[in-house]
């Protein structure tokens, strides 16, 4: 069974600030993670979200597996998303 996806409105305006290739390459990922989203998302440490590598861009996520859903909160490069 796949998980929901949605996304906040913090990563929806980051991704309309992105070129539309790399934005069409991280929408087609986060897509790919719905059937089993800890094959490839990795834990932040010290944080409850979990991180998904595409390119030099990272998407942070937060998983829920009571309700079966996946929140998109933040994306970014790498060197600059992790920043508060």
């Amino acid at each position: 069974m796949k998980y929901s996806l949605s996304w906040s409105d913090r990563a929806k305006k980051e991704m309309s600030n992105l070129p539309e290739s790399i934005a069409k390459r991280i929408y087609t990922k986060i897509g790919l993670i719905r059937d089993n989203p800890y094959r490839t998302a990795e834990r932040c440490e010290g944080y409850p979200y979990y991180h998904q590598r595409i390119g030099a861009y990272r998407a942070v996520l937060k998983i829920d597996d009571s309700t079966m859903f996946i929140t998109v909160v933040k994306i970014g490069l790498r060197k600059k998303v992790y920043d508060r």
